[in-house]
């Protein structure tokens, strides 16, 4: 087994200088935050990729290795591997994705020739089963949350939107009054990278909604969920008021994502396409449909197959 403190000061051919030149690691991330502004990407996804490029550094230090622009692929399969011993495959996928992202970044900047991180494979990530909401703990929850007050109305209303849309926490906590269409049944959202789309609400959401804003205190914000203060609904506030309302069902809270899942899977099973549910989730590729409704694929294809038998379909008589 070859000795892994061999390749501590390895010198890194893609480096255009001294090991101990160039911008330090806090300017190179404060000029990475302006590129992905300028692409359209959030502060969350700048602060996924900082983390990354950070623990990295933390990395080099403790080990002795060469700065960051300087590091070598052996360097970084160091890292990954020291990730891989302590954290759960899930989180190095991220981390190496957020590594392959910033090194590009600083290839397309002139800041090294080459991209040390294209000769490194992906971690693979197990294929695991998401948590999802099923309908009967659902059905729990709206009825704990009953109608007696307009915070009532407005958790109602938030449990059957985020469920009957799939919409994002984000895309939630953002909706103003002017995206709704009542007449319509529809809500534009702003997703991911500002990309906006109409999402549809069925009879009972549209209704729950209606009900809330009619009850709900008035107040200047242009925001479609408020606070008791008359605030936009914060993503950990919305956080708190569901995990209250599934406490209070006796319903295990698995998280506001948790509703996205479900979402797709009941969308599919209620005989969706998946073209369909990949627009109005506002995913990018088929693959992301996949992933999220891998939990009940099985079951899926079983069902179909009996509408779909090729040999009941055939025309011969016992």
């Amino acid at each position: 087994m070859p000795d892994p403190s061999r390749s501590l000061h390895r010198s890194a051919p893609n480096y255009s200088g001294p090991a101990d030149a160039g911008p330090s690691i806090q300017a190179l991330l404060s000029s990475f935050r302006l590129t992905l502004r300028a692409e359209g990407l959030s502060e969350k996804t700048f602060n996924i990729y900082a983390d990354a490029v950070r623990r990295l550094e933390a990395f080099r230090l403790d080990r002795g290795m060469p700065p960051i622009p300087s590091m070598s692929t052996e360097h970084i399969r160091e890292f990954l591997g020291d990730m891989q011993e302590r954290n759960a495959p899930s989180t190095v996928n991220q981390r190496y994705r957020s590594l392959g992202r910033f090194y590009k970044w600083l290839v397309d900047e002139g800041e090294i020739r080459e991209n040390p991180m294209q000769r490194i494979r992906a971690p693979k990530v197990p294929e695991q089963i998401k948590e999802h909401y099923g309908t009967e703990g659902l059905e729990r929850v709206l009825k704990a949350c009953g109608d007696k007050t307009w915070t009532a109305l407005r958790d109602r209303a938030m449990v059957l939107v985020l469920y009957d849309t799939g919409v994002r926490a984000s895309e939630l906590c953002g909706m103003r009054m002017d995206d709704l269409d009542m007449d319509e049944q529809t809500i534009k959202v702003t997703g991911k990278g500002g990309k906006e789309r109409l999402v549809s609400l069925g009879s009972k959401s549209a209704l729950a909604l209606d009900k809330y804003l009619r009850k709900r205190p008035a107040t200047v914000a242009d925001f479609v969920f408020v606070s008791t203060r008359g605030q936009p609904l914060t993503f950990n506030a919305l956080r708190m008021c569901l995990r209250r309302r599934f406490g209070e069902a006796g319903v295990p809270f698995k998280g506001i994502h948790g509703f996205r899942r479900s979402f797709a899977i009941a969308f599919l099973d209620a005989g969706g396409y998946a073209e369909d549910l990949q627009q109005i989730a506002g995913w990018n590729s088929l693959q992301m449909v996949q992933r999220y409704t891998k939990a009940t694929a099985s079951a899926r294809a079983r069902r179909a197959h009996k509408k779909l038998s090729p040999a009941d379909r055939l025309g011969a008589k016992r």
